[in-house]
Parts: C-alpha cells; structure tokens; sequence
C-alpha cells in the first residue's frame, strides 16, 4: 500500500516509517503541515495516510483527512494523543490509533487501512472501526 505519513514530530514520523516500511507498505512521503500534506499527495497519490491530529502550522489534522480524502486518498486513519479532539464521525477515517502506540497497533490500523483501500471493511456494518493501542 502507498502509504503518506502526516506527522510533525520528526521522532514519531520516522518510527511509523520505519514500522510501515517493515510491515511491507511504501511509504511515499512525510508531511508536517496540511499545505505540505495535499502537495504530497498530489504529487505522490499515495492510497492511504496516518495523521496527527494536531500538526505544526495550527491546522488540524481533522482539516488535512478531508483533503485528502478529497483528493483521491482511499482511506486515512488518525494517529494521536488527544483522541477526544476528533469529531464522532471520525472525518470519514477507518481508523484511530491512539499515541503511546505499540508496534503491533500500528500494524493493526495499517491493515484496517489496507483493508479499506481494497474495498474489504474490517467492520462492514459500521462507517468506521476504532483500534486503540494496546486494546
């Protein structure tokens, strides 16, 4: 799976890389704002992204999801500390992976993503499924 990692702390970013890259995905790029996340993605058409819900330049992470979501990204999940921030729709996200994350959380939400982009819902009979770390 293409996958775009939206992430502003440069730690974490290259910890989700190195375990979705392990996991098999491609991952095509790293952002830290929204405006870098939609050029990314333009340029990239990855088919899924991870997001933080809070990125450097204010906007939310909630923003960056619709955005991508409107430009062709099949299907985001959020990876965040402050869960309680996203709205209950999710933003259309199949997913929430909750920060301290596990290895085996991240691979978790990568194949809810993976499922997603396939067109293979690891809830059919709901609009979206929350993984939490360690759960």
């Amino acid at each position: 799976m293409r996958l775009l990692l939206v992430e502003d702390e440069p730690v974490i970013a290259l910890d989700l890389q190195m375990l979705s890259t392990s996991a098999g995905h491609d991952v095509v790029g790293v952002a830290d704002t929204l405006q870098s996340a939609v050029d990314m993605a333009a340029a990239e058409t990855p088919e899924a992204a991870l997001v933080d819900v809070n990125l450097r330049d204010g906007f939310s992470g909630v923003q960056t999801a619709l955005a991508l979501g409107r430009g062709g990204c099949r299907a985001i999940a959020f990876v965040t500390g402050n869960a309680e921030q996203l709205p209950r729709d999710l933003a259309g996200a199949v997913g929430v992976l909750e920060k301290p994350y596990t290895q085996a959380g991240v691979e978790e939400v990568l194949a809810i993503l993976q499922n997603a982009c396939e067109g293979r819902p690891e809830v059919p009979d709901k609009p979206f499924y929350v993984k939490l770390a360690g759960v």
